[in-house]
């Protein structure tokens, strides 16, 4: 059976599932990316507001003159670092109380810090971050969070900016760790960032700018753009539907048009051809082509049945009427009938009667090797054809030294078939020798029965495997030799033909 083209039904489920997994994973992953990306926009704000800051503290401190050229610390005159928290970072708990507290020390970078109170609680009321300005011990100067003089040394992103090195962090907000699902409440977006940016001035470190601000939440965001989020929304299930539809599409049209099919053979209508056009599964193209089969084989056989009846009643009318007309006879003259002519009639009831003996046995015959499955054995073809040309006592001349040594074949089926082909070729031999000749071929074996007769008319050269065809119907012809022939080499998807003149006719069977 040919190989069709497309897609099994548990790949089509699978590819169905697949998109139905992979649109909410994939909102699932746009979710966290959103958030990552709201967290490194929030670190980059930051950032852009602490440098604002430390420049103003540098400017208050007196920072006009060129900086010199920073020995330990990174961070440069002038020159915005650049974010540290990526698509992935750790989140860190909320951060702790002050680990202790200093007294304000009389330095000029805390004089100059002092002064930017207003400027450090306005900016905390516009943007609701947390704003410290720390000096060189980690402790506050200005803040909006802790008292001054309160230590944040033991933050790990202080303890990287009193090295020289910016650094960012991101925490659990205070309100988040007391929630009973903290890791929903990260998805709402309880992150906080936190950036610490070291301040230098001559190349020491004269403090450091600490802010902490919550990240923006991807649901707020969702609800900020609604209209967009629905809209999207839409299209995603617009497009579910359509795949969901064009799956089953997929599937139902072709099964609902085999079922049509179907139905309209079971009404006893012509069959339809099945339409196989886009995409079809292979288990559907399987099940057509079954169908398709199974649909040729009940015409085949409905129409054989027609014929079948059609002849043998056709064939068996004569015999029948001959032998009741002979037995009518009989009964009403049997006393005035001379003896020899009543053993005239009697032998023409029994001629009728063998002519349809052999009738109905060639036709069982026949029956028997188009309907039942073959049951194929191993033969051995050379003792095979030798014991079968025995039985004609020197008439048949066997050629088989380039056959094969074994055929899988049913034995009855290929004797049938060469047993018919000789009788045909000593019948019409003229008295001369038949000729059976077997070779292979490709995995196949021909076997050639020539006569020597004087060929087959133009007129019966396309009848000769027709069912009851014969011409040798008062000689006990049934025509039904070479229609058995023809049906063996059907079951075994070979093929019959033959060649025929003056100088005799040669019938080649390919098994």
């Amino acid at each position: 059976m040919a190989r069709h083209r497309g897609l099994s039904i548990k790949y089509l489920l699978l590819i169905a599932n697949v998109f139905i997994v992979l649109v909410p994973l994939f909102g699932v992953v746009f979710l966290r990316l959103w958030d990552a990306h709201l967290v490194r926009v929030t670190e980059e704000q930051l950032i852009a507001e602490s440098v604002v800051l430390a420049e103003t503290w540098r400017d208050r401190l007196g920072g006009d003159a060129p900086p010199a050229e920073p020995h330990r610390i990174v961070f440069p005159h002038m020159a915005a670092p650049n974010p540290v928290l990526g698509r992935s970072y750790r989140i860190l708990p909320p951060p702790g109380p002050p680990t202790h507290r200093e007294s304000p020390a009389d330095t000029p970078e805390w004089h100059a810090a002092s002064t930017m109170t207003g400027v450090i609680q306005r900016t905390a009321r516009r943007n609701a971050a947390t704003t410290e300005l720390l000096d060189v011990r980690g402790c506050a100067i200005v803040a909006n969070d802790v008292a001054p003089g309160a230590c944040r040394d033991a933050l790990p992103e202080v303890r990287a900016a009193l090295d020289g090195h910016y650094a960012a962090t991101a925490r659990e907000r205070a309100d988040s760790a007391r929630s009973r699902w903290p890791g929903l409440r990260r998805w709402l977006g309880s992150v906080e960032v936190a950036t610490a940016l070291p301040l230098a001035q001559d190349g020491h470190l004269i403090g450091v700018v600490r802010m902490a601000q919550a990240s923006s939440s991807p649901l707020e965001a969702v609800w900020d753009h609604r209209a967009t989020v629905l809209l999207g929304l839409l299209a995603v299930g617009a497009f579910m539907f359509g795949v969901t539809h064009f799956f089953s599409r997929v599937i139902s049209r072709p099964v609902r048009a085999i079922t049509a099919m179907a139905e309209t053979v079971a009404q006893g209508d012509p069959p339809k051809p099945f339409a196989r056009a886009g995409l079809i599964p292979i288990e559907v193209h399987s099940l057509s082509a079954a169908l398709d089969r199974m649909t040729a084989q009940l015409t085949a056989r409905a129409q054989y049945a027609a014929d079948f009846a059609a002849t043998a009643s056709h064939e068996l009318k004569t015999p029948i009427t001959g032998i009741r007309g002979a037995v009518e006879l009989l009964r009403d003259a049997w006393n005035d009938m001379p003896a020899a002519q009543r053993e005239r009639f009697l032998e023409n009831i029994d001629a009728d009667a063998a002519r349809m003996q052999r009738v109905v046995t060639r036709l069982l015959e026949l029956a028997r090797i188009q309907n039942a499955a073959e049951a194929t054995e191993t033969v051995a073809l050379q003792p095979f054809l030798a014991d079968i040309a025995g039985r004609y006592d020197g008439r048949v001349v066997l050629d088989t030294h380039a056959a094969p040594a074994a055929l899988a074949i049913n034995p009855e089926h290929l004797e049938a078939a060469v047993r018919n082909l000789l009788d045909n070729a000593v019948r019409h031999g003229n008295g001369q020798p038949v000729d059976l000749r077997a070779t292979g071929t490709n995995g196949r074996v021909v076997i050639q029965v020539r006569d020597h007769g004087s060929g087959i008319s133009e007129g019966n050269r396309r009848r000769v495997f027709e069912r009851f065809f014969t011409t040798e119907r008062d000689r006990g012809g049934t025509g039904l030799g070479l229609a058995i022939v023809k049906a063996v080499a059907e079951t075994r998807n070979g093929s019959v033909s033959f060649d025929t003149g003056p100088e005799g006719t040669t019938f080649t069977l390919t098994v």
